[in-house]
């Protein structure tokens, strides 16, 4: 017989499934079974797969839509059905050719044309198109320059289709059902795709502001999803239960968010439930009562005091649990945390041959250039990234003279530059095609334990979380002027946590004293298991 926190659900579900509404908001916190219900509408939408749209920003949650959806609807990134728009209708991309590229940092090079071209300092380009605030000339030059590379970034390629359609709506695709989400990362420009979108077709957008984390990264904002619950547009819902946490780490986020608004903090947050369920959680929360909350008496690089304690959780870890992790597409293991501590600890569980070296960043922008010019000898992207990586007087002479003669690049590039590149783009051609395939290597792309930042970890989930040096002057900065942004990093943390949450925190990082988090005081100290981790701690253990 179903449990009353199962038949809540179900209710809960029902509800939504049995709504004719277009436009409907499903307010749900991490873990409240949104994939299961994203799965149910889907099933119940008439067309075929390719009439339904699944959305997101985060590729972590792309990928995990596509595994669960992909087979009941196409499922993109936003920036990539975005980029797809572009691709498949002309009236969308303008001068663009039907084969541009995207070039992640094409916003950058564009910005130094303009201060080539304009002898001025350069707008914000990125940041004025996600608030929608290009001015004519500023849009203008930035699309002429995107089309002399035949390429796009990210952002503009929203930012394209955005205005486009605002200015064709007859072009606004249509389908029997778009979902929508985390809609609380999107900022202004895609918030408007969304609402766009809306226009015709059935709308579901989901999302919990307590989990907005890029307000200051990427100019979204809470304010989009909170609009729409506000503004009677949207049937409003609810799913009450996380059904991925433990119930002490559920009790600790709603201790902190208690705290928050009896301190008058989180003005404006959608009001949820946010429930433990038992049907679920019961045998995690039963074997993990307590959230481990461990003071270390130091930590450095030679007392590396935290990497020693991760290892050891990561090493009492029952190899079951790396296999079912595995079985997911999930690490195991998430550390979360930020400089300087998340490289101390990596360089220890490197050491402890827990991890593997750090592999250097893969990207080299300069290979990248020399394989668009094997290609392509008259590739302006290709000549514009070599020159961006040389004497910037002669990427100034070479970008003005042919924006004044109106000619590609290729045609001003000095010809003792010109010989050179290309004889290293023959040479890295035939290098490569040397090089053993390595395509057919059967390996598990998702690593047992990952080491990441609070926004890197948002669409992720792990057996064990480990929050390393949560200290006050780092998180929060200012004990007595706790930020909501930082309040949602938190809860971030938390919540990604499906089995033992761990924090970490000393009380002397090198010679400077450290004082916990006054985060961790807002939690009842009765949901914590206090370890003490000193020099006798050590010598204690074989």
């Amino acid at each position: 017989m179903p449990t009353a926190e199962e038949n809540e659900l179900n209710t809960a579900v029902a509800r939504v499934l049995e709504s004719t509404h277009p436009k409907k908001l499903i307010v749900a916190g991490p873990g409240a079974g949104k994939t299961y219900l994203f799965k149910k509408l889907l099933e119940q939408a008439p067309g075929s797969p390719q009439q339904r749209l699944v959305l997101t920003f985060i590729n972590n949650l792309k990928a995990d839509l596509d595994r669960n959806l992909g087979e009941l609807a196409s499922t993109y990134t936003l920036h990539g059905y975005c980029q797809l728009l572009l691709h498949r209708t002309k009236s969308l991309r303008g001068d663009l050719s039907e084969n541009f590229v995207c070039y992640p940092g094409l916003i950058s090079l564009i910005k130094s044309d303009w201060e080539f071209l304009k002898a001025s300092h350069a707008p914000k380009f990125a940041e004025l198109m996600r608030a929608l605030g290009c001015s004519a000339e500023q849009e203008a030059f930035y699309f002429a320059r995107s089309a002399y590379y035949d390429a796009v970034d990210f952002d503009d390629s929203v930012y394209r289709v955005v205005r486009a359609l605002s200015d064709q709506p007859e072009l606004i695709p249509a389908f029997e059902l778009a979902l929508v989400d985390e809609f609380q990362d999107f900022n202004r420009m895609e918030a408007e795709v969304i609402n766009l979108l809306g226009q015709r077709s059935p709308l579901v957008v989901a999302g919990d502001d307590d989990q907005a984390l890029y307000g200051q990264l990427r100019g979204a904002s809470w304010d989009y999803i909170r609009a729409h619950h506000a503004g009677g547009e949207f049937e409003i819902f609810e799913l009450p239960f996380c059904m991925r946490c433990p119930e002490v780490v559920v009790a600790a986020i709603n201790d902190v968010i208690a705290r928050a608004r009896a301190s008058r903090k989180l003005d404006g947050r959608i009001d949820k439930p946010f429930r433990y369920f038992p049907p679920v959680k019961a045998e995690d929360s039963r074997l993990n009562p307590h959230i481990d909350l461990v003071r270390t008496s130091v930590q450095s690089t030679l007392a590396n005091y935290f990497g020693r304690y991760v290892e050891q959780v990561i090493r009492a870890i029952p190899e079951a649990d790396f296999e079912k992790a595995a079985e997911k597409f999930e690490p195991c293991v998430l550390v979360i945390g930020s400089r300087p501590y998340l490289p101390q600890v990596r360089g220890h569980l490197v050491e402890a041959g827990l991890l593997p070296p750090e592999a250097a960043d893969n990207r080299n922008e300069r290979e990248e250039a020399l394989v668009m010019l094997n290609a392509d000898q008259s590739s302006n992207l290709g000549w514009r990234i070599i020159l961006k990586h040389g004497v910037a007087a002669v990427a100034r002479k070479c970008v003005v003279e042919a924006a004044e003669r109106g000619v590609p690049l290729a045609e001003v590039i000095p010809e003792d530059l010109r010989t050179a590149t290309l004889e290293a783009a023959t040479a890295l051609a035939a290098r490569k095609a040397a090089e053993p395939d390595s395509e057919g290597d059967a390996t598990n792309p998702v690593p047992r334990v990952l080491l990441t930042t609070y926004e890197g970890s948002k669409g992720m989930s792990a057996q064990y979380v480990v929050l390393v040096g949560l200290h006050d002057g780092e998180l929060p900065r200012n004990a007595n002027n706790v930020t909501d942004i930082e309040i949602c990093k938190f809860l971030v943390g938390l919540t990604r946590t499906k089995k033992k949450c761990t924090i970490i925190a000393s009380r002397r990082f090198g010679n400077i004293q450290r004082s916990i988090s006054a985060f961790v005081n807002w939690i009842q100290p009765g949901r914590f298991n206090v370890i003490e981790v000193n020099a006798d701690y050590w010598r204690a253990r074989p």
